[in-house]
């Protein structure tokens, strides 16, 4: 296998034109939003999301920057990094003002502080063009080809690879992950491509639904034709409101930017990630006619699915949905596929200058029929057949202050509502809002309502973020969050509640550093035995992280990311504590086609609670975010040569060393030994 894939590498680099010397530009960087974005989903799930097309618009702009004096809303909530009142601020200036005439003119624009210029500096441009026209042929050649080829591996066996006896392995294929990915990309108007992916674990064949590579998707996702706004064909995600009916993409939460709480974006994008759960598969058109928008979509899917054993086939129920996408174990493999659900919706939207407000559809099919066996927290969860859910939703601008909500009901009747505000209440001085209900029966497939909880069901809260610029060098970000749920959850046994602050400073003291300062803390409610108790009683835990962190860039070259961490973890059993930190440096030569990247870190937490989440460097798209518990090491190195301006490659190298343990993980991830190691390697061709 490993022969198999030289031979494959050695051909896509002799495919890919002269070996040229070239200049490496720096690294595309996550903004520091989503990497926290990326830490806080990671810490729900344990696993990194594979949801990359945030990044992968980020970079499409940093080739094809967008055009300031001709952006409207919709492009510029595209970028993912300005808030709705920074957007109506530039908007504003420029109707006032007119077109910007240089780049740095954002500094007069209120709430544009320098770090966030300097954020949106590799992805804008400032000139005098006109809002352009795009012929067909404009479509098909303005646009990038990129072609990615990503391959890893864990060197140790784990146990799901070894055999047992005359038993067979639990994974039933090699250790090897591979991602495959073409696409074509003219930002904002034109996108196609096909995307391909095995986990490792999982077999190339040999399996019902099991050829070749595990996951396959294609897209064709066009904007601005002569008579739609946008029609989608293959795979892509719909996005309404404020995410309490429907939202596919990636949806921040509470984490370091206490004032992007508002779903926004545009209601159709196309598919692009590796992703398997949040898409859709058909067809989907928006239309525009003055200020009246309308959008509908079709889509049959297959999903994971667990069915009951049944003689008579029509008689047979789905008894839970799985959404790990992994296909690696006998059990998996029977489970892929199983579910095949039809959805269908339509969104009616009418715009107006400064508020807009639309009406929103989603119906869901399920065959077989999901029956799960509830418990007594699951008690309101879905089940049956058929799902349909409508809602309203609405945003307005009043002066300095943007309104924004949405009031949803599932087909039993149930309620979810979110009202929210983004108020700048002084030069300086933003504050955040929101309100939220949704009712403990409320039911969605793919909800994802700003909230404490995973799921936007059986949750009430008040939730208030302020953003303070004290001065050019000094600010200060914070939120605080009051929540109840009305009825039980997953290890809490009764209608509970909670609480979660957080305060963040940066420091600025010139171009080259930045220093920050954040501390968290969040309390829920748990089930927890006492002693001489024989029945489970409510406590509180609470979690609390104290993070520094220093970025350095020491001449032209050489930038230094300096961090440390302390988390406690309080309960009635005792309290456990943890600690991190780490020294990472980046060499980013100008001259050289050669780029490197290292981290040394050592860190050491009690258990599994104290446990600590740090965003990685990688690949490029590659989601990495490390979860630290135990007594150990951890270093890796990144290696990028840019061998010609069409051509990249990266070498990746990840290891943690946890001495005097025997073993590392458990289950069939278990490996033997003190040492777990990644390598990675990745080919990027663009032309």
């Amino acid at each position: 296998m490993a022969a198999g894939w030289c031979r494959i590498t050695a051909v896509l680099l002799l495919l890919c034109g002269s070996w040229e010397k070239a200049a490496a530009r720096q690294e595309t960087e996550l903004p520091v939003v989503m990497e926290n974005a990326l830490e806080n989903a990671t810490a729900v799930s344990d696993v990194p999301s594979d949801d990359d097309e945030n990044w992968q618009q980020l970079e499409d702009f940093r080739r094809h920057r967008i055009q300031l004096n001709t952006a409207d809303e919709a492009t510029l909530q595209s970028l993912g990094i300005l808030t709705d009142i920074q957007i109506g601020e530039l908007l504003a200036y420029r109707r006032l003002l007119g077109n910007l005439v240089s780049i740095y003119e954002l500094q007069a624009v209120p709430g544009f502080e320098p770090a966030l210029i300097q954020q949106l500096l590799p992805y804008v441009k400032v000139g005098n063009d006109l809002m352009p026209h795009y012929t067909l042929r404009d479509y098909l050649h303005k646009g990038g080809h990129t072609l990615l080829l990503r391959y890893g591996r864990q060197p140790e066996k784990s146990r799901g690879y070894q055999r047992t006896g005359a038993a067979a392995t639990t994974y039933q294929g090699s250790p090897d992950k591979v991602l495959l990915r073409y696409r074509y990309s003219f930002p904002r108007y034109v996108s196609w491509g096909v995307t391909m992916e095995k986990d490792a674990g999982e077999p190339w064949s040999g399996f019902p639904r099991q050829r070749g590579f595990d996951y396959y998707s294609a897209h064709v996702f066009v904007r601005n034709t002569a008579w739609l706004k946008t029609i989608a064909l293959g795979d892509y995600t719909v996005n309404f409101g404020q995410g309490l009916l429907q939202w596919q993409a990636q949806a921040y939460g509470k984490g370091a930017a206490p004032m992007q709480i508002k779903r926004e974006g545009d209601i159709l994008r196309p598919h692009t990630s590796a992703g398997e759960n949040n898409f859709f598969r058909g067809i989907a058109a928006a239309w525009e006619q003055g200020p009246w928008q309308a959008t509908a979509f079709v889509s049959w899917r297959r999903l994971d699915g667990t069915l009951a054993s049944s003689v008579d086939e029509e008689d047979r129920n789905t008894t839970a949905l799985q959404r790990s996408g992994y296909h690696r174990t006998v059990a998996e493999l029977s489970r892929k596929g199983a579910v095949q659900q039809w959805s269908s919706g339509a969104n009616i939207r009418y715009q107006r200058h400064r508020w807009q407000v639309g009406a929103n559809m989603v119906a869901h099919r399920l065959d077989p029929s999901l029956q799960r066996e509830l418990k007594p927290y699951s008690s309101f969860d879905f089940t049956g057949g058929q799902l349909t859910g409508i809602s309203i939703d609405y945003a307005a601008y009043c002066r300095n202050v943007h309104l924004f909500g949405e009031l949803a009901a599932s087909d039993n009747g149930k309620p979810a509502f979110v009202q929210g505000a983004l108020a700048s209440v002084a030069p300086m001085v933003d504050v955040a809002m929101a309100y939220r209900y949704y009712d403990k029966a409320y039911q969605s497939f793919y909800a994802a309502g700003f909230g404490d909880g995973s799921r936007t069901a059986n949750e009430q809260g008040w939730y208030t973020g302020i953003s303070l610029l004290l001065s050019r060098r000094w600010k200060i970000e914070g939120y605080a969050d009051f929540f109840h749920f009305p009825w039980l959850k997953y290890r809490a046994d009764a209608p509970s509640g909670g609480r979660d602050f957080s305060a963040q400073a940066v420091y600025t003291p010139d171009k080259r550093s930045k220093w920050l300062l954040r501390v968290t803390q969040a309390t829920h409610a748990e089930n927890s035995r006492l002693p001489g108790n024989a029945l489970d009683v409510l406590s509180d835990v609470t979690s609390t992280n104290i993070r520094t962190q220093a970025d350095i860039a020491c001449g032209r070259n050489w930038q230094l990311r300096i961090r440390g961490e302390h988390s406690i973890y309080a309960a009635d059993s005792g309290r456990k504590t943890g600690w991190m930190g780490y020294l990472e440096a980046a060499w980013h030569p100008r001259a050289c086609p050669l780029a490197l990247n290292a981290r040394l870190a050592r860190f050491g937490t009690a258990d599994y609670n104290s446990r600590i989440y740090a965003y990685e460097r990688s690949v490029l798209y590659d989601n990495a975010v490390s979860l630290l518990y135990g007594n150990g090491w951890q270093y890796y190195l990144n290696i990028k040569w840019k061998v010609n301006r069409r051509l990249a490659c990266w070498l990746r190298v990840h290891q943690a060393i946890y001495p005097g343990q025997q073993t590392i993980g458990t289950g069939p991830e278990m490996v033997d030994g003190n040492r777990k190691t990644l390598f990675q390697f990745q080919l990027l061709r663009s032309w």
